[in-house]
Order: structure tokens, then C-alpha cells, then sequence
């Protein structure tokens, strides 16, 4: 006789980039069994791709994880986390004045999207000239903690186009050569502007305070990004 199949309870969730909204499930012990060995790995390509593949699964496929924004996909999996283990971590801090260890206890469900009223993917090089850029993703090559990476080659890839004047050149028509001579061949300050569609674009963010175990003194932490609050 066939074992009964469990109903998982289904929560909604909105989208932060686009505002729509889609359903999730908790993870389940296989998914959080892969969850814990791609943890322990420390490789940050096996931990990316277990995010990706849980938060397929328990949207039901209702999510890109190829495409979308990082900030989607740590915002969506730390609310997944939340309904699976529990809406509370505690992660272990270094006090700035001791460097002692100090557990943290932080609530998952007061973490938010951080924006920049000033943040725009389109931006002027001077001269007519100008690109228009795209959100990294959940990448498998190694990135910081909040998902971005300053490589040229990383940044390159978030080209969406280029424009001069009326012409426009697309990312998808071009060779990542091209796209990384692109950017290799930009002024200082030209950079600068590219640099800041990522230096403002929205992130999970959560402040949090504590007074250390050891010297107890007061320590300030911005947590940004997933490996802030799981890595």
C-alpha cells in the first residue's frame, strides 16, 4: 500500500523587483539535507546552486532562478527559511572592539529590501553615450556576500546595451570579448558611473546592535546580502 502523500501549507510572497506575487512551500528534509551539505562544502558555487534549485522547487517553478534579480532570490529563500526552520538565526558576530564572539539573535521576517531613491539602470557615459544595465543573478562563480562581484568580466555580463546617439547595441549581439573591451576601455570616472548602479541597487538589508559578552561594549552591524545572515 502506498504511503499517504503530506500537504505542505503554501504562504504568498511578493516579488520585490516586480511586485508580483507568488506562492511558496516550506522546504523538506531532502531539500534541506542538500541545503546543509552544500553549506558545509564552503563552496560558493554548491551553495548557489542548492539555493536556486530549493527556491524553484518550492515555488513551484513560479521563479527564474537563472534570471532574477539577487536580491530576489535572498529575499524569496530567507523567507522560505523562515516558514521551514524558523523566523529567527543566530549568527555569530566578532565584536569591533575584542574581536569576541557574540550569537546574534535576528527575526528573518523584519528583514526588508533596501532602495536608493537615486538608483537607475540607465547611465550616461557623456556624449550621446550610455549604457543600460541589468541585475546580476545568483551566480555559480564566486561572488561577495551580497551576490555582486566586481570583476570587469562580471560586470560586463550585466550589460544590457549599449547606446550612442539613436544607435543601440544589444548585449545578446555582441561577444563577451567585446563587452569586456567595453568596459575596459571606459575612463576612470566612466567606470565610477558603471560602479554605482551596483553600489545603489536594492539588497536585503538589516541593522542590528549588541552590547559584547566579553567587553560589553556596543558593536553596529549592516547586514547585506544572504552570506550575512546564513554563510
Amino acid at each position: 500500500m502506498t504511503l499517504p502523500t503530506l500537504t505542505l501549507p503554501k504562504y504568498k510572497i511578493k516579488v520585490p523587483s516586480t511586485g508580483k506575487t507568488v506562492s511558496f512551500r516550506p522546504f523538506v528534509v531532502k531539500e534541506e539535507k542538500v541545503l546543509l551539505i552544500a553549506l558545509e562544502s564552503g563552496d560558493y558555487s554548491m551553495i548557489a546552486n542548492a539555493i536556486k534549485d530549493v527556491i524553484k522547487e518550492c515555488t513551484f517553478g513560479e521563479v527564474d532562478t537563472e534570471n532574477s534579480p539577487v536580491f530576489d532570490l535572498c529575499y524569496i529563500f530567507i523567507n522560505i527559511r523562515a516558514k521551514s526552520v524558523g523566523e529567527t538565526t543566530e549568527p555569530v558576530f566578532l565584536c569591533e572592539h575584542c574581536d569576541a564572539q557574540n550569537p546574534v539573535l535576528i527575526d528573518l521576517t523584519s528583514i526588508e529590501i533596501k532602495k536608493d531613491e537615486n538608483h537607475t539602470n540607465k547611465i550616461s557615459l557623456g556624449e550621446d553615450l550610455g549604457v543600460v544595465m541589468k541585475y546580476p543573478g545568483l551566480n555559480t562563480t564566486e561572488e561577495n556576500s551580497d551576490g555582486t562581484n566586481d570583476s570587469i568580466e562580471a560586470i560586463s555580463e550585466c550589460i544590457e546595451l549599449v547606446y550612442k546617439g539613436d544607435e543601440v547595441f544589444k548585449s545578446s549581439e555582441q561577444t563577451p570579448k567585446d563587452l569586456v573591451e567595453f568596459i575596459e576601455n571606459l575612463t576612470h570616472s566612466q567606470f565610477e558611473s558603471v560602479l554605482g548602479f551596483f553600489n545603489t541597487m536594492p539588497k536585503i538589508s538589516h541593522s542590528v546592535k549588541f552590547n559584547c559578552v566579553k567587553c560589553e561594549k556596543e558593536t553596529s552591524l549592516e547586514l547585506e546580502g544572504i552570506g550575512d545572515f546564513f554563510l
